[in-house]
């Protein structure tokens, strides 16, 4: 199990506007990270990007390897892979990994021994965020997944307030998950329109 976890604004952006939208729902996606060379020394998994997968059905197979072989094929010429997976349950009070939650996350740790599995508490999603509503666990040595402790889990500063932001002004109705690419083919789960606001809004509050 890694030392620390870092999530860019992005990557805590994303997955806190997909919860926002369909929040009569389960939702699910996956983090990114850069590819890890083998003489790395840095002991921390840098989760930079999401992609929000499903709303509908989390558990249907065929989808998901659907899902996963497109966004591997996409981003691999940006160094980036699938580093762990995300999901907000339905009930308020409800941040347990299911079944589902707990397969998803091991398939992925087959391919990447730093996987993270991220739940979203869905009781500190707010309109003014005061701390980053999410759970991060990876497996330990006898393979069962533990929380981090919250100093090991690191958020890209501002990050709190530009997406209060983005929540206010419901960006959230913009997001784009697979489910709505399956939909519509024309709608890009990657989720340009969302990166190219949250550059601005992130420079604009480093200025």
């Amino acid at each position: 199990m890694s030392g620390d976890i870092s999530l860019t604004c992005t990557t805590l952006a994303k997955m806190m506007l997909h919860a926002a939208r369909y929040p009569q729902s389960a939702v699910s996606g996956v983090v990114l990270a850069q590819a890890r060379g083998g003489d790395t020394t840095s002991n921390t998994v840098a989760l930079v990007d999401t992609v929000p997968l499903f709303h509908l059905q989390l558990s249907l197979a065929p989808m998901l390897e659907v899902a996963l072989t497109q966004i591997e094929q996409r981003y691999k010429s940006e160094g980036l892979v699938i580093a762990g997976y995300y999901q907000a349950n339905e009930h308020i009070k409800d941040n347990v990994p299911d079944f589902v939650a707990l397969k998803i996350a091991e398939k992925i740790a087959e391919n990447n021994n730093d996987a993270c599995l991220i739940m979203i508490d869905n009781k500190k999603l707010c309109l003014n965020l005061q701390s980053a509503p999410v759970i991060v666990s990876q497996l330990t040595s006898e393979g069962k997944w533990k929380s981090k402790e919250k100093a090991s889990v690191h958020v890209e500063a501002g990050s709190l307030d530009v997406i209060s932001q983005l929540l206010q002004h419901k960006v959230q109705h913009d997001l784009i998950d697979f489910d709505n690419h399956l939909d519509d083919l024309t709608c890009d789960w990657s989720n340009p329109h969302i990166d190219k606001l949250l550059t601005t809004l992130t420079a604009a509050a480093q200025d």
